[in-house]
């Protein structure tokens, strides 16, 4: 039993270290409490090798994602409001044996072309936001995108402590992985 557990604990340390420089992908998450409710908060940022306009076109084009991020299974543009947007989307979050279905009706709101503003409508999370923060961007003598993403989550669903932010900060990493590797096609 004590090896599966530090098994288990080596694996979460490594998805809590930071990014490689190489891959200048840096993502932190923090479980804090509000109310004795336990939400994460994760900010991270990457740069990407495209330009702002199209770093925008990816990321607003929602229902292309499930082709490449994992762990999202469907999204649906239900309606468009000029920016705001309600988007449905279906995906499964963790790791392992942890697995858990997600289901999402968020308010997408769009500040073209610098920021992309997401909150819960209704769904199985108890909180759910985040915001994309574009800017462009150099790194290594190369123009680009500098991509700043934050969020907080609260889960409707159990999340062990001792690997709730290695999980989270995993399925964020993967996720955001994804989206870089599309711009940069």
């Amino acid at each position: 039993m004590r090896l599966p557990f530090r098994f288990l604990m080596l694996l979460a340390t490594m998805l809590i270290l930071p990014a490689r420089a190489d891959n200048e992908l840096q993502v932190v998450v923090q479980r804090n409490r509000a109310a004795e409710q336990p939400f994460f908060d994760i900010r991270a940022n990457a740069f990407a090798r495209a330009t702002p306009e199209h770093v925008w076109q990816v990321l607003t084009d929602y229902e292309r994602q499930p082709e490449y991020v994992p762990n999202l299974a469907g999204a649906r543009v239900v309606s468009r409001n000029g920016a705001e947007v309600v988007l449905e989307q279906n995906g499964r979050g963790g790791f392992f044996f942890i697995r858990h279905a997600i289901h999402l009706l968020i308010r997408v709101t769009e500040r073209p072309p610098s920021s992309i503003d997401v909150s819960l409508i209704s769904g199985n999370m108890k909180r759910y936001g985040a915001r994309w923060q574009l800017s462009p961007g150099e790194q290594a003598g190369v123009s680009g995108t500098r991509i700043e993403y934050s969020g907080i989550i609260e889960p409707d669903f159990f999340v062990p402590p001792l690997v709730g932010n290695a999980i989270v900060q995993g399925d964020v990493r993967k996720m955001l992985e994804a989206v870089i590797a599309q711009l940069e096609k």
